[in-house]
């Protein structure tokens, strides 16, 4: 496209939700007693024979859970830029760009693919008897 050549790289990422927040706010110490937040998904898998992805299953205040913010961007590199982005500028991204024809990625370790954050609470029941789902 006439002008493309003036764009280096583009970034995007999925995950800018509502969950990303309520995740790295936990992970940070902030969260609501008596709730438990479950993150389920996929981590891409880096075996070349691969057919799927790695499923996995985390509770967010967990002591080995880690997310950063970064998580989940992705650089799409421009081949015909005028002035290429150097790919160290966003190194532990994933990005992708065109080498000698050929389509080439950087996927850093344990990048996660797809996931959704489960919310689980408990609440009393008025007479005290039963704890009931909220």
């Amino acid at each position: 496209m006439p002008g493309a050549e003036n764009i280096s790289a583009v970034l995007f990422s999925n995950a800018g939700t509502l969950a990303k927040f309520d995740r790295m706010g936990i992970a940070a110490g902030f969260y609501a007693e008596g709730f438990t937040h479950v993150r389920r998904g996929f981590r891409f898998d880096p075996d070349p024979e691969a057919v799927h992805p790695i499923p996995f299953t985390q509770t967010v205040a967990g002591p080995d859970y880690v997310e950063h913010w970064s998580d989940e961007l992705q650089v799409f590199h421009n081949p015909r830029a005028r002035l290429p982005l150097d790919e160290v500028v966003f190194s532990g991204v994933t990005q992708h760009f065109f080498r000698d024809g050929d389509h080439l990625s950087i996927i850093p370790e344990g990048v996660v693919l797809s996931s959704h954050t489960m919310i689980l609470g408990v609440r009393r029941d008025p007479k005290g008897a039963h704890a009931a789902p909220l």
